[in-house]
């Protein structure tokens, strides 16, 4: 008779393997599983079904705001066991030193935190960013014991160009046998063919015939369903037409509420479920198509796999019952993880602004036309042109005096300003934005992807000027200023700007308050505040706003705010 394994798990199990549905009993011990068949177990748990943990293909650990531990004692209970995570926000900050801060977090957490190490350190030279990753980097932090592959590729023209130094770092990726992600957004024709090349995922598809385009040419398809970027309505179909095993699930970003209210890629796979794709197929894209795509040893229950599973009570609306990672029963139960973290908590480093540094300055009458960034959702902007009034200190001057561009608050055009704050070369660019819907006051945050630099947007310089200097005085997070409350409501950051100290629920408790009082001063932006980190991504297209100025992405070059 064998001798007794740890744990003895009896159910359904939704096989990956064989896309099939099959009563097992599952032997686990030391934390391995060691057989699908019936043991003599110190502990015996039955289970309505049982899957593979799931795994989060993509995503930005600091788009919740929190550290690695707390992120994971959100999710786990949640049945994910795994994420595959890019530190490209980080790195952007705080360099390959803070991703090997960050990196090192993970230690402290049930969930196995995967890494992918950031390519495009800056995503572009259009920003100023603060920290340069180079080849040489790159290749070293491969070797990290996480390291699973070479993070998403954003600088699409260096690949299409030949540059040596992304070259240089794909090489390294491929000499190690590490997957290579894509960064792919709205590319077509003989472009995609060449990047196909070189790049192995993509999680960018906001159209079927994009998601399907990248299919063909042999990408592996991320469909992404976060907290920002909900695209799985529009991609679903894809299952219909593609082998499934060559899709996988994705949040790429998850806010901190919705982490601690309903986990992560698991609303992805409820989502597909509730959409028409078939239970096991929905699995499959949360589980072994991801292991298989970056070589985990995870995302299926066999012999020889760790033993990660989901017990529950119900497959199509996901009710947990308990939760298995390396054998370990419901591995975040009692415990309470680390706050903090080793990453830098002083990068927010720029003077203080006064209103007019954020304004544009124009001699001459008003209306002016200016170029303005249309945030249409889902952190896609569009190009237009409004006009906006020219102020002067005296409204009693002559009509050729010294002025500055204003809101046109009848059209929803307001300044915004983008703020190096890495402590370079202190630039500060000017613009308009339109579609933020906002009464009064100001917004602001120092989570601006990529770059990360310090945003503002408002009705007035003085509440924008308010607002960023509060930031700058708490180390950079998210605020907004209500002038008439008199309050400026604020989520500190402290941890490269980007993260909070505290604990999770402490966190989201402060986050709802920066969106409530948002909401008080009339946003009304798809995304809501989390979409004004987005404002600044200079590397997805039409158009956006850099601390060095307005930048047309397509055209990959600066334009003037003015219409000349």
């Amino acid at each position: 008779m064998p001798e007794p394994v740890d744990l003895l798990v009896r159910g359904t199990l939704v096989d990956v393997n064989t896309a099939r549905l099959e009563d097992r009993a599952i032997a686990v011990d030391d934390g391995e599983i060691v057989a699908l068949e019936e043991r003599p177990a110190e502990r015996e748990l039955d289970a309505e079904y049982v899957t593979p943990g799931l795994i989060d293909a993509h995503t930005h650990v600091e788009a919740a705001m929190v550290t690695i531990p707390q992120y994971g004692d959100a999710v786990v209970p949640h049945g994910v066991t795994s994420v595959v995570h890019d530190p490209h926000e980080i790195a952007n900050v705080t360099g390959a030193e803070g991703v090997r801060n960050f990196d090192a977090d993970a230690a402290e957490t049930p969930l196995k935190a995967r890494m992918t190490v950031p390519s495009s350190v800056p995503a572009s030279p259009l920003q100023d960013a603060g920290a340069t990753v180079d080849a040489d980097a790159v290749a070293a932090l491969l070797d990290a014991e996480r390291a699973i592959a070479l993070g998403e590729v954003m600088d699409l023209p260096a690949v299409l160009d030949g540059d040596a130094g992304m070259h240089a770092k794909i090489r390294a990726a491929r000499e190690r046998d590490l997957t290579v992600d894509g960064h792919v957004p709205g590319i077509t024709g003989s472009d995609l063919q060449e990047l196909a090349r070189y790049l192995d995922t993509d999680h960018e598809s906001v159209t079927r015939a994009e998601a399907r385009a990248k299919a063909d040419a042999g990408f592996h398809v991320h469909l992404r369903e976060g907290s920002t970027s909900k695209n799985l309505d529009a991609l679903v179909g894809i299952v219909d037409e593609v082998d499934t095993r060559r899709l996988s699930l994705c949040t790429d970003d998850r806010s901190v509420v919705d982490i601690l209210d309903r986990g992560g890629i698991n609303e992805a796979v409820v989502k597909a479920i509730d959409l028409g794709v078939d239970p096991v197929e929905a699995v499959q894209m949360a589980t072994i198509n991801t292991a298989e795509a970056y070589d985990l040893p995870f995302g299926r229950v066999e012999p020889g796999a760790p033993a990660d599973m989901v017990l529950l009570d119900d497959l199509e609306s996901w009710d947990v019952a308990h939760v298995v990672v390396d054998g370990v029963v419901d591995p975040t139960d009692g415990t309470e993880p680390p706050v903090g973290s080793a990453v830098a908590t002083d990068t927010v480093t720029f003077d203080p602004v006064d209103p007019a540094d954020l304004a544009i300055s124009h001699d001459g009458p008003g209306p002016v036309d200016v170029r303005v960034e249309s945030a249409v959702g889902s952190f896609r902007t569009e190009s237009m042109t409004a006009e906006v009034p020219v102020e002067t200190d005296d409204p009693a001057a002559e009509t050729d005096a010294a002025g500055v561009l204003t809101a046109n608050r009848e059209a929803d055009v307001l300044p915004m300003a983008v703020i190096e704050r890495h402590g370079g070369p202190g630039t500060i660019g000017c613009g308009f934005v339109h579609n933020l819907g906002l009464d009064r006051g100001a917004i602001g945050t120092t989570i601006a992807h990529d770059a990360h630099n310090c945003v503002v947007a408002g009705v007035t310089h003085d509440a924008m000027a308010a607002v960023a200097n509060e930031l700058r005085e708490v180390g950079g997070g998210l605020a907004v200023s209500d002038p008439a409350a008199d309050t400026l409501t604020t989520l500190p950051l402290p941890v490269a700007g980007m993260l909070s100290e505290a604990p999770a629920a402490e966190t989201a408790r402060r986050f709802e308050a920066v969106r409530d009082a948002a909401d008080d001063i009339g946003l009304t932006v798809p995304g809501g505040v989390l979409e004004l980190s987005y404002l600044a991504l200079e590397v997805i297209p039409e158009v956006r706003l850099t601390n060095n100025g307005l930048v047309d992405v397509t055209a990959g070059e600066y334009v003037d705010v003015v219409v000349e």
